[in-house]
This record gives C-alpha cells, structure tokens and sequence, in this order.
C-alpha cells in the first residue's frame, strides 16, 4: 500500500512529566525533575492507555491515578488528572478497559518487588475489601470499586499477575508462594448484574468464580501471529519490511481487552522485539513504535478522510538514549502518548506528550 511520509516543521506537541502529585510541563524529557530507576511495576509511569467509544481518551499512570483527555471549555483537549492516593498509592496498574463507554482498570501488586503483597500469605492481614477491579468516573472525577480481592477468595496469599475479559467473564492468573516454592493457579469469573452495579466493598455472591486451566487461560492471552491481526492492522503496517521482527498491542475500540500479535522470526525471543502499540476505532487506525515511528490511516473526527485513504507515516520527536515511547491513546485530534526511561526492567523518568495531530495530518 502506497504511504505517505509527512515531516515535522513546526512544533505542534507539548511534553509533561509525572510528579509524585501529577504532572507538569517540560521543555524536554531529560529537562524533567530527576527520577530514581525503579521496577517498573513500582515506578512513576504509565502502564496503559485507551480510547472510549465517546472520543475521549484516558491513560493509567501507576502510584497516581488517571488522566482523562476530553474537550476543555476552551474548546481544546485537556488532560485532567484523576488521583485517589488510597487506591492508588501501593498498587500496579494492570489493565484498562471499557464496558460500552464506562472504563475501568484492574490493580495488582508484584509479589516480587512490592513487600506490602507479602502480607497477603496471612489472612488476618490481608485487607479483602483491596480494589481488584475499579470503575473510573470523570463525571463525578472519583474512582468507584467494583470488584474486590476479598470477592475472589484469594485470601490464602494469591497475587493477580494476569487478566482477560471478554465483554462477560474475566480469566485471571493466580501466583502464591506456598513453602517457599511459587505455584499459580487460574480462575475465571462473572459478576451478578453489571459491573457499574456492584457494590463497593467484598459481598458473598457478587461474582461467581471457577476454577479454570492453564491451557484456557494462555488461549486468551498469549500472542498470536500477525498473519491473525485485525485486517486494517496488517494493512497499516504492510509496508513495514519483512525482516523486521515486531509485536504490537492492539485494541479495538469497543472491545474489552486488547491482544497480542507478533510479526517475528522463527525462535526470536519476545522480549527482544520492538514493542509498539496500536489503536483502531470506526474513523481511524493508528499504531506507535517505541522510536516515535507513527502510523495512521483514516480520518480524524470530524475531519476528512487523509491522503485518499492511503496509509500515512511520521515520527514523533526523538528521544534521549534509553528513552521509549509506549502506550497512547486519541482523543479528538490530540495524540497523547506516554514515554518513559527505560533501564531492562527498571523505569527512571517518565510522562506524556500531547501532538495536535489536526497540525500534524492536515495542514
């Protein structure tokens, strides 16, 4: 398919870094306030990002809260930071996702490197009513429980380390260390009546929870080839070259979970792959890579269709050494992608960059 490189001429971004009380502009991303590397599960950084079915765009941000990108008074998109430092402050962001035009996020904690998971192997001490699943409301600016640890009787030291949902039932992993040895586990469970329904603290028969297998669990969420990705997926990236090895997070807007497809040579190690994200929605497709390489196809709201409809590609601004891009998310015609200090498993200083893609596409 042919496409389209578009250069940058004039600015048309803004970068923000996080705070441990929000996050503020920069001029730079090695100009922002100075951040000790930590595991990333513990780090200031966002973990996942997502477009509603109502054009706005939301992105998780661990140890902080949510920032909600939706249309200000001015007219412009704003981010606007939703925090609850009790739900917040000790917890992992896991994954987000939206039930019809409601978002919601699950929480976990790395049994690894958090010592406050080790108090879940006593269950005297273990707080039951500890958020699992959480209900974000920019309405009302406030996060709302939905489901509980204390509801998936993980009473016994079980840490959630994985999570798919399909629109109706959640597939969970389960890792406890029992006599020293690690050992997992997997369930599967449903809620009684919606998820906006339920009750805020741990209540006998809120959900219905099973034993489920390995093999079931690893169905849902291991990666899949790319031959399997979403056709506009594999033709926004077509022209990417064969000998390229990639996998790409996708996520279709009004789809639950995101998933997985790797584009690889046989044998090649996941972990050695460029990790890009990608986003599709009724008007427009889009995917970033690590390096800021940014494909997209389509029209944005309210705007024409681009290019007759051909595959458009430009880079986003380089970053430092050791500095990636990751998940993103459109609201609007704002890109608003997260970038962080990547060091192996450990994650320095980190933020977000917004990009008037109006500018960008079409002027």
């Amino acid at each position: 398919m042919t496409e389209v490189l578009v250069p940058q001429t004039v600015k048309n971004h803004r970068w923000y870094f996080f705070t441990e009380d929000g996050f503020s502009s920069t001029d730079l991303p090695q100009k922002s306030g100075i951040s000790t590397l930590k595991p990333w599960t513990e780090s200031l950084r966002a973990g996942e990002a997502g477009t509603a079915l109502d054009g706005s765009g939301y992105m998780a941000v661990n140890r902080l809260g949510v920032i909600h990108f939706a249309l200000g008074e001015d007219g412009q998109i704003e981010p606007f930071l939703l925090q609850d430092y009790e739900i917040f402050s000790n917890s992992t962001v896991s994954t987000l996702f939206f039930e019809g035009n409601n978002p919601y996020l699950t929480l976990v904690r790395s049994s690894f490197f958090n010592k406050d998971a080790s108090l879940s192997d006593n269950p005297q001490k273990q707080d039951s009513n500890r958020p699992f699943l959480v209900r974000i409301s920019p309405e009302f600016k406030a996060f709302y429980p939905a489901i509980t640890y204390g509801d998936l009787n993980l009473a016994e030291g079980g840490e959630i380390t994985g999570t798919f949902f399909d629109g109706t039932t959640f597939v969970s992993s389960i890792k406890k260390l029992k006599n020293s040895k690690t050992e997992f586990s997997y369930i599967s469970f449903t809620a009684n009546g919606s998820l906006e329904s339920l009750v805020p603290y741990t209540q006998d028969t809120k959900v219905n929870v099973e034993e489920t297998s390995e093999e079931n669990y690893r169905l849902l969420n291991s990666p899949k080839n790319f031959d399997l990705a979403p056709k506009r997926l594999q033709k926004l990236l077509a022209s990417i070259p064969g000998n390229f090895s990639f996998s790409v997070e996708c996520r279709s807007l009004g789809e639950p979970s995101s998933r997985i497809f790797i584009s690889a040579t046989r044998g090649q190690a996941e972990d050695s792959l460029a990790k890009a994200q990608a986003q599709i929605s009724d008007g427009w497709c889009c995917a970033v890579f690590p390096d800021g390489t940014t494909y997209f196809n389509g029209a944005l709201e309210g705007l024409p269709i681009l290019n007759s409809g051909k595959n458009i590609a430009f880079r986003l601004p380089k970053l430092p050494e050791d500095y990636v891009y990751s998940v993103f998310c459109i609201a609007g015609t704002t890109l608003a992608v997260a970038w962080e200090e990547s060091d192996f498993y450990k994650t320095g200083r980190s933020g977000f960059l917004t990009v008037d893609l109006k500018k960008v596409l079409y002027d």
